[in-house]
């Protein structure tokens, strides 16, 4: 009973050590994140503690939010709704209300490239229309972007849950604002369509006759030759 005691107790402080390093940010946090001039610096505390040799920096006017979706699923869970209930107070700020936001999906390394590609991109696309159906934010605010495995938040660690997230940047920040291709209900611009203007031929000039010189044969065409001679 003793070492069950133990076990126990072992337990319900790895769970507790867990949920403090999956903390997300407050709803002031992610206001003064999306915006450079706040003068109070964003610290990500949910990486407080890993001892992972690399973190990749993050994406200027950002800030992360883990979510735990069901396998191989976009399904909202009660605990995101919940999660993502803040996000929409923070972006209804007054500070924030006006600005166009990038909704990034995340996955770890887990599983094939274009497997966790598209799980992003589904994912990535359900927060951004459950903030618009379930929050009224503006759809024309949100655009939905999946990166799949391709941007772990810890490359030396790729299993960790940590990898597993949605991003919201300010999309005034962001270096690539166009929805992920394909994901429906995000307008996505049209590519400008682009008029190949062939290149100025110089005008044809007509064949100038041979000069013949007096007492000699005129010079008659090689076979083959004719055309631009």
């Amino acid at each position: 009973m003793k070492y069950v005691n133990v076990l126990f107790c072992s337990l319900s402080l790895f769970l507790s050590i867990g949920a403090a390093r999956a903390e997300d940010p407050t709803v002031e946090e992610m206001v003064c994140a999306l915006n450079l001039q706040c003068g109070m610096p964003f610290a990500d505390r949910r990486v407080r503690g890993i001892t992972a040799t690399t973190q990749v920096v993050r994406p200027p006017a950002s800030f992360d939010v883990t979510l735990n979706f069901p396998f191989n699923s976009s399904e909202i869970t009660a605990d995101s709704r919940e999660k993502l209930g803040r996000v929409a107070k923070a972006l209804t700020d007054p500070s924030t209300i006006k600005l166009g936001i990038i909704v990034s999906g995340h996955t770890d390394a887990q599983g094939s490239a274009e497997y966790n590609q598209l799980l992003s991109e589904r994912r990535a696309q359900a927060v951004r229309q459950f903030l618009i159906s379930e929050h009224g934010i503006d759809p024309k605010r949100l655009a939905a972007k999946g990166y799949g495995k391709s941007q772990l938040l810890l490359p030396s660690d790729p299993s960790n849950e940590l990898n597993r997230r949605v991003q919201f940047q300010n999309r005034n920040y962001a270096t690539a604002s166009v929805p992920a291709a394909g994901a429906p209900g995000a307008p996505v611009p049209a590519a400008p369509l682009t008029t190949v203007t062939p290149a100025a031929a110089a005008p044809a000039s007509r064949p100038t006759a041979p000069t013949v010189q007096p007492g000699l044969p005129a010079p008659t065409s090689s076979a083959g030759q004719g055309e631009g001679l």
